[in-house]
């Protein structure tokens, strides 16, 4: 009887450590990127932020956290993914700026960090195609503050590319009211940051 419980104990161990394994708790790829606030010259509020992402890759599958700080508060934040896999991508810099606003728009940051290729939602579809679905995403704080805790997978080109990519924070209250009024507040660029290897 003591044999077959340490038998059972044993087996549940094993397939306990496989499942964490599985889901990418071991074994996996570390990459972290440092974001920053893009460069501005703008009175706005919510332009100075900045936090730090820790990724895991386990093949196709991501266990990301991330939290950042700084944000507009109490709004969603579009979170993605950027870069062209076949091109060496940048944050951009206020040479972008080419209405000269004082702003790096969002297709002013294009050019250099390339399109999006993965969504930091919180349910359903991570994919392009979720990219401007505000209420798929997280919302910071009252303080500004938020936090980004998500496993999924994606796919094995862009995981292969993962630390030639970017992630970008988009969303900033520019005139303070406490809603974004227009697309280019939804999707202006906050904080960015390259996708690192962390060996």
């Amino acid at each position: 009887m003591r044999y077959l419980l340490a038998v059972c104990a044993l087996a549940a161990t094993v397939l306990v450590s496989a499942a964490t394994t599985a889901v990418g708790h071991r074994g996996g790829t570390e990459f972290e990127a440092n974001l920053k606030a893009l460069p501005h010259n703008h009175p706005a509020a919510g332009l100075d932020g900045r936090g730090e992402a820790e990724i895991e890759r386990l093949g196709q599958l991501l266990r990301v956290e991330l939290e950042a700080q700084g944000l507009s508060p109490n709004l969603a934040h579009l979170i993605h993914i950027h870069g062209d896999l076949v091109a060496r991508n940048e944050c951009p810099t206020l040479a972008e700026d080419t209405n000269h606003d004082g702003l790096i728009s969002f297709a002013e940051g294009v050019p250099k960090y390339g399109p999006v290729q993965v969504s930091f939602t919180k349910f359903v579809d991570t994919s392009a195609t979720s990219a401007g679905d505000l209420a798929r995403f997280p919302v910071a704080s009252p303080r500004g503050k938020l936090r980004y805790e998500r496993d999924f997978r994606i796919p094995a080109d862009i995981a292969r590319r993962l630390g030639h990519l970017h992630i970008v924070v988009h969303g900033v209250d520019l005139n303070g009211n406490g809603m974004y009024d227009d697309a280019v507040e939804i999707t202006q660029p906050a904080l960015c940051g390259r996708i690192v290897r962390d060996d």
